[in-house]
């Protein structure tokens, strides 16, 4: 009989890091400027958001229109692998890391699971050798159209998403690890449940 193997899923913005990515990526990438010009903008659209009357993916496309839009993947990819390497090495919490390696040495099978977009989130999953699951930005022709592809990756979703990567029936253990809301349903898929470990 095969023996059953362990999972491991960790949500990134303030669970492996110590600050949420978005604000930061915006800085990095367009300074603070044109930042805070955007977010003036769209700062009625947010409070409709947090009042619950639109959706976070559709507050996200509305921003992504105003910044990434028409970018290329290959702009794309060369921003993010900047952004990793210049700020977001500086905050990952060293043992959210420490945790991920000794799962990797007990040969779990380890996942990043976050609503960020896989995009600004590769380097540091391929630096570490661990899956990706993030929300998806729509490509057309080459370029960003500023749209999410399918659902923002956050409450029930991060399972759904989860579920079409990994037969959770070859698992024994899953642990998960997250620090909000958006993680509460993947925290209570698993049967060892991490809220808030590394901070």
């Amino acid at each position: 009989m095969e023996q059953k193997k362990t999972l491991a899923l960790f949500d990134f913005d303030k669970t492996i890091t110590d600050r949420d990515t978005f604000l930061p990526f915006l800085i990095f990438s367009f300074g603070w400027i044109r930042t805070i010009l955007v977010l003036s903008l769209l700062f009625p659209q947010a409070l409709i958001c947090i009042a619950g009357f639109m959706s976070r993916k559709r507050f996200k496309e509305m921003i992504f229109k105003l910044t990434i839009k028409g970018w290329t993947k290959e702009k794309f990819d060369a921003v993010a692998q900047d952004f990793y390497k210049q700020e977001v090495k500086s905050y990952l919490r060293k043992p959210a890391l420490d945790e991920i390696k000794m799962h990797l040495s007990n040969n779990a099978d380890v996942s990043l699971v976050s609503a960020s977009p896989e995009d600004w989130l590769r380097p540091f999953t391929e630096d570490l050798g661990i899956n990706l699951i993030g929300t998806r930005l729509e490509i057309k022709d080459g370029r960003y159209t500023g749209n999410i592809a399918g659902a923002n990756c956050r409450k029930a979703e991060k399972v759904n998403r989860v579920k079409e990567v990994y037969d959770l029936e070859n698992y024994s253990d899953i642990y998960a690890y997250g620090d909000s809301r958006g993680d509460k349903e993947m925290l209570e898929m698993s049967n060892h449940p991490h809220f808030r470990t590394f901070d």
